[in-house]
Parts: C-alpha cells; structure tokens; sequence
C-alpha cells in the first residue's frame, strides 16, 4: 500500500487540513482530516483525473484532485530543476514553511545563475501556489530568493 499526505482546503470547512491518498492496487481510499470520504481509482479520461461512485468523494472530487495534483507538482520542482540545471545544482531541501532549499555548485556565479532560474522556472513550474525558492552556493553564505507565482 502507498500513502500520499498532502494539504487541502474543503470548500465546506474553508480551513487547511491534511488529506491521505492510500492506494492498494489501482484504488485509492481518500480521507480528509478524520472524515474517511470513499474510494477512487484514476481515470485520464475524466474530467478531474480520477472517478468515484461514493457521493461524499464526489463532493469533494474537483478540489482534492487539483489539490492533489499541485502537491504532486510541487513535491517535483527539485527533480525538474535539477534536469534543467545538472551538475550545477548539487542539493536541496525544503523549509518548515514549504518553501525550497537549493544549493548550487561552489563555482557558480551565484547572481547570474538566480537571473537564468527566474529567466526559466515558469518552464517547469505546474502549479499555482506561491513559492520561494531560496538559491545559495555550497561553502557560501549568499542566498538569492527567487519568488514563484507571487
């Protein structure tokens, strides 16, 4: 069984909490907060990417896929950035508030790498929420912040 663990707002509750994806196989058990919501399985031909025939799901089916999807997207920024950047980019972590960690190569121009990233993010950024990306070089204190969708 896989688990996925993400942030989602109910349009009904109007506050974040966290929403599970547990798939076995190709269906995918989805709760949000404590409330178990039913199953779904995915679908490419759907409108939302997945179908459910569980009525509390399919309440909830627009907003916890994109949700979902954006998580997926998001989760992916380091892998894009490092098959955009290659060696020039040697780590990264993420930050208590979600925002990304990259560590350029030491003999990287720091102010010029951060002016071609901005140049280029929005060619591998899939979502929407605001992010910042705090760019520093390995054995320097310099970071460059570079904003995404803000």
């Amino acid at each position: 069984m896989f688990t996925y663990e993400f942030d989602y707002t109910p349009i009904k509750v109007g506050e974040k909490m966290t929403a599970k994806f547990e798939q076995n196989d190709e269906i995918i058990n989805v709760t949000v907060g404590d409330t178990y919501l039913g199953t779904m399985v995915e679908d490419s031909n759907s409108e939302y990417g997945f179908i459910t025939e569980d009525e509390l799901l399919q309440a909830e089916l627009e907003g916890i896929s994109m949700a979902y999807k954006e998580a997926v997207a998001i989760e992916n920024l380091p892998a894009a950035l490092h098959q955009l950047y290659g060696d020039n980019l040697i780590g990264w972590s993420w930050t208590d508030n979600k925002d990304l960690k990259v560590i350029a190569h030491p003999d990287t121009d720091l102010i010029e790498f951060a002016g071609v990233i901005k140049d280029q993010i929005y060619d591998v950024v899939l979502f929407d929420r605001p992010l910042i990306v705090y760019l520093s070089k390995e054995g320097s204190g310099d970071v460059q912040e570079i904003h995404i969708n803000c």
